[in-house]
């Protein structure tokens, strides 16, 4: 109780590299397109699911949490670039789409990881508390995931057992709270692990089939 006391007092002076975004909208976007293909969308519902997958768990934060204004995916036209980028090049595998869902799970990797340092950065620069950053966190990693799913008509990779998904962003938002509460390393840095850490997790649970089970 005595750590969380102390981490909840803890104030964010800093914003993150551009790149983080960016790199969080490519990777997912890509996803949400590769998903689209295989299902078998035109261009226009292609670009949409992967706007849809990389923007959905920040319309979900925004608009749960902070209620700050528009959506942040909405604030810059080179967040929908990088969307587009992504889709334009999942576009050149869509004859191998089939035969890609471990590369597409690999992938969303590193956006799972960038979008919980994004979303634990914008909660606790909004002044919310610790527990708001993990959730703000989680919600910005696996919303848009959620929301694609629920397009195509798909139960939720989210709600199911299954390899860790939730559970890799929940660590991942205490990896950065960590490392920021102790000043261990820039925030840049901490941000960098954050990603890595993640990465690593979440394609080790591929790798090795580490799952959660049913209640």
């Amino acid at each position: 109780m005595v750590f969380l006391a102390q981490i909840q007092q803890l104030k964010l002076h800093f914003e993150l590299p551009f790149w983080f975004a960016l790199l969080a909208y490519f990777t997912a976007g890509i996803t949400g397109a590769l998903a689209g293909m295989r299902r078998g969308y035109d261009v226009i519902g292609v670009f949409f699911l992967a706007l849809i997958t990389a923007g959905g768990g920040g319309l979900i934060r925004d608009g749960l949490l902070l209620s700050t204004g528009p959506a942040s995916i909405l604030t810059d036209g080179r967040y929908i670039l990088s969307v587009l980028s992504g889709a334009l090049l999942a576009s050149f595998f869509r004859k191998q789409v089939d035969r890609l869902n471990r590369t597409i799970a690999v992938i969303d990797a590193l956006s799972l990881g960038a979008f919980a340092v994004i979303g634990v950065e914008l909660t606790l620069a909004a002044g919310l508390s610790v527990p708001a950053a993990f959730l703000g966190g989680t919600l910005t990693s696996v919303g848009g995931g959620l929301m694609r799913d629920v397009l195509v008509r798909e139960e939720p990779l989210l709600f199911k057992p299954g390899q860790f998904y939730a559970m890799a962003a929940l660590i991942g938002c205490a990896i950065f709270l960590v490392q920021l509460h102790w000043n261990w390393t820039s925030p840049e840095n901490a941000a960098i692990i954050t990603i890595v850490a993640v990465f690593l997790l979440r394609t080790l649970a591929i790798r090795f089939n580490w799952r959660t089970t049913a209640l």
